[in-house]
């Protein structure tokens, strides 16, 4: 059995698989959805992997423009785009430098937590101020630092059914010192086994907060779950909206 990243190609479609399981495209545009009028919106979403957050986009009627890393993650969503509305860069999300300016920037599922370390982070919210339109706004869907911890930091376990008698097992480890996250996920069939891993640092909301004023930007509005409810000490979500520093 081999373990590879999200990245690596044998993963990917098990990946994409686990993110359509999770919803993860569809709750980031109902977020979005709830303050920004996505309807002719130009969105680039950073980070787009196989595209579940972009299609979900597209379909709400924005003109998405999808960068990841991964050609191979992106020739996926090629092939399931259609006719939406989909342009795919591949480049480093971190730093990429486009001529377009956008409406909404956009980073699904702990994307952000991705860029391990801080000048990474740093980076990225400076690559987000680079692309904003004036007025535009930000958007990063995040795991609320304290639900990596409700367990004591110790490994954690679910399973979910992908239908057609797969599952996938997700067990996930956090450590409080070093603020990172593991992720394993083994997606398993009648005649599958397939194992890969994440890697994530986690930032709470002051860090958030700081870092975004580094950058340039600042932290308009925080919310706690993905239909808009209030974020509090309870929340398994913190769904930060940025806007470009007054």
């Amino acid at each position: 059995m081999t373990d590879p990243n999200v990245y690596a190609p044998e993963a990917l479609a098990s990946y994409d698989l686990v993110m359509e399981a999770l919803g993860t495209g569809p709750a980031l545009a109902a977020w979005v959805s709830q303050e920004a009028d996505l309807q002719g919106a130009r969105v680039l979403d950073l980070g787009a992997g196989t595209g579940a957050s972009s299609l979900a986009l597209a379909d709400a009627g924005a003109e998405v423009v999808a960068v990841d890393a991964s050609p191979e993650a992106l020739e996926l969503l090629a092939q399931r785009r259609e006719n939406r509305t989909i342009t795919t860069v591949a480049d480093d999300f971190r730093t990429v430098r486009l001529s377009n300016r956008f409406d909404a920037v956009v980073m699904s599922r702990n994307t952000f937590f991705s860029a391990t370390e801080i000048d990474d982070k740093i980076a990225l919210l400076q690559t987000i101020g680079h692309h904003l339109a004036p007025g535009g706004r930000a958007y990063l869907s995040c795991t609320d630092p304290a639900e990596f911890l409700r367990h004591g930091g110790d490994a954690h376990t679910v399973t979910l059914p992908l239908g057609h008698h797969r599952a996938v097992t997700l067990t996930q480890t956090a450590d409080r010192v070093t603020q990172s996250v593991l992720t394993i996920y083994i997606v398993t069939g009648a005649s599958e086994h397939v194992a890969f891993h994440e890697q994530a640092t986690w930032a709470t909301l002051a860090e958030i907060r700081l870092l975004a004023r580094l950058a340039g930007l600042e932290v308009a509005k925080v919310a706690g779950s993905h239909d808009g409810g209030a974020y509090q000490s309870s929340s398994r979500e913190m769904l930060v909206t940025l806007t470009g520093a007054a």
